[in-house]
Order: structure tokens, then C-alpha cells, then sequence
């Protein structure tokens, strides 16, 4: 499956400091997704995220680093027995990712964490060439090796997911319907306000509701 690539990145996992470990809602994150790919190179388990770091060239040949938050360690236990995926080193992923806002967004909101500092909300924006400085993005829908799309971390939108990829219609249909967590996540964020208020969205979102097996009420 084909997806509109951002940039081509290595993943490898970082320990995050200060606000990146705490746990963030949605109101934390952008609303449009970017798409990564990329190899792991290592993976961590921790709560209340798993961080998968990324680190790569763009298109434009700069090392890029990213740091992808996932479904908690705690999550990903309980998920153990009904054969939940888990990055592998050497795999090669694609990830529709939603970045944080600016952090001076999030501040004019109100709604700073209190352990987001100067050098939390410097981490969370910034992007460098040394592999030192990684970007938070939360990791929305993973394209694992096996060509299966599996939701990762709840924060984020699946309809933006399918309106930014290169995909048909019916991958993504049988995503839905061939998945309950997905299907629970499509049913809620069908609801949200910045779907109910984008009417091309909620075009989508109702287009796309309509060929489900058992479409959200």
C-alpha cells in the first residue's frame, strides 16, 4: 500500500524528559498528519507512551529526528495475547503521525502541562541535523511489514489519515471493518467538532461511514 511519504527515516528510541513523558489529549496535537517510513532501530517500552525515536534523511538530504509516541506499555501488555504488533528492529514501517502544535500555541490556549518547561517546549518543536534535538509526533496508524494497518496511539484522526495517503477508498474500508479498535476510534472521532465543522471532512467521513459493515450510528 502506497502512502504519500514525508520523508524517508530510521527509527530508534530516545528517553524523553519533562512533558514529552507525561500523558497528552488530543488538544495537544495538530490536526493534519504527516506520513513517515522508515526502519526501527530500537523500540522502548514505557508508560504512559512507547517511544519509537526516528532519525533519517528528508528529501531535501537533512537528518531529520523524531520521536513517535505509541499505545502505552501498559496497553500493549494487556494486547499481548490477542497478538498485538510490536516494532522490531529491522522492520521497515510507514506511520501517519500527528505533530504536537507549537508550544506557543498550546500556551495562548491555557492548557501548558506544568512540567512543560523552556527546554520541554524547545524539544517538542525543534528538528535537527545531530540527532540530538527529536520531534514528538504521536503515531496515529502504523503500515507494518506485513502490509496489515493497525491503529497505534488513540490522539489523532483516521479520516485525515485516509484524505492525506495515496489509498483507495477500500483499504481503508476493510481497515475499518476488520478491526474493532479502529472501527471504536472511527465511531468516536466521527464526532468531533473539527470534523462536524469541515464539511468536505464530514463528506469523507459520511462517504466512507456509509460502505462499513455496521456503519457508526
Amino acid at each position: 500500500m502506497r502512502k504519500r511519504v514525508v520523508m524517508g527515516v530510521g527509527f530508534v528510541a530516545l528517553a524523553c524528559a519533562g512533558a514529552a513523558q507525561a500523558h497528552h489529549s488530543g488538544y495537544m496535537y495538530q490536526t493534519t498528519p504527516i506520513w513517515i517510513s522508515g526502519t526501527v532501530t530500537r523500540f522502548e517500552l514505557k508508560n504512559p507512551h512507547t517511544i519509537t525515536t526516528l532519525e533519517g534523511k528528508g528529501e531535501d538530504g537533512q537528518v531529520r529526528v523524531w520521536a513517535v509516541e505509541g499505545l502505552s506499555q501498559m496497553e500493549l501488555d494487556r494486547r499481548s495475547g490477542n497478538g498485538e504488533y510490536v516494532p522490531k528492529i529491522g522492520d521497515t514501517l510507514e506511520v501517519c503521525a500527528f505533530p504536537y502544535k507549537p508550544a506557543d500555541e498550546i500556551a495562548r490556549e491555557g492548557r501548558l502541562v506544568p512540567s512543560l518547561d523552556a527546554s520541554g517546549r524547545e524539544r517538542l518543536e525543534r528538528t535537527t541535523t545531530d540527532a540530538a534535538s527529536p520531534r514528538y509526533i504521536e503515531g496515529h496508524v502504523l503500515l507494518t511489514p506485513d502490509g496489515a494497518m493497525r491503529t497505534w496511539d488513540p490522539h489523532g484522526i483516521i479520516v485525515e489519515c485516509i484524505r492525506s495517503s495515496n489509498d483507495e477508498q477500500q483499504p481503508w474500508v476493510d481497515f475499518l471493518n476488520g478491526s474493532s479498535r479502529a472501527r471504536e476510534l472511527w465511531c468516536q472521532q466521527r464526532r468531533y467538532a473539527v470534523v462536524q465543522s469541515n464539511a468536505p471532512l464530514l463528506d469523507l467521513v459520511e462517504e466512507i461511514n456509509a460502505q462499513l459493515e455496521t456503519p457508526c450510528p
